[in-house]
């Protein structure tokens, strides 16, 4: 006696309504938390530490130096007489209490001294250096 097989269906249906609720939330979902996320800014490559911590976002401003030697103020590119002009301006408001200082790990020695005296003849006395940890 012979068994006879089942023929499978050829005309196989996927239902798309289930997946395609799916991506649309995904979608969703990746929109309004990409909102979220603080965008960096200033691109520098960091140099690494092993006692590095996560900064705190208040009342603080950052300086970037980019391994070119451009200075940046909270995102904003200008050269060193006015960033020290606006330093003593944020200094005299007294809102700011932490200054921030990013630099490119390939940036001078000299630059960085210099964004540090800037804030320092501001008033500013924490000053403070970002780095990756390890």
């Amino acid at each position: 006696m012979r068994k006879k097989r089942r023929r499978q269906d050829e005309n196989l249906e996927i239902p798309m309504t289930p997946i395609i609720d799916i991506v649309f939330l995904l979608l969703i979902y990746f929109l309004l938390t990409s909102q979220l996320v603080k965008q960096k800014i200033l691109k520098v490559n960091l140099p690494k530490s092993e006692t590095a911590i996560a900064a705190q976002q208040e009342e603080t401003v950052t300086i970037g130096i980019t391994k070119d030697g451009a200075f940046f103020l909270n995102g904003k590119q200008m050269d060193l007489p006015r960033l020290k002009e606006e330093l003593k301006k944020l200094a005299v408001s007294g809102g700011v209490k932490k200054v921030y200082v990013e630099a490119d790990k390939d940036t001078r020695a000299q630059l960085l001294i210099d964004a540090m005296d800037a804030a320092r003849k501001a008033g500013l006395k924490q000053i403070l250096l970002k780095t990756k940890s390890r």
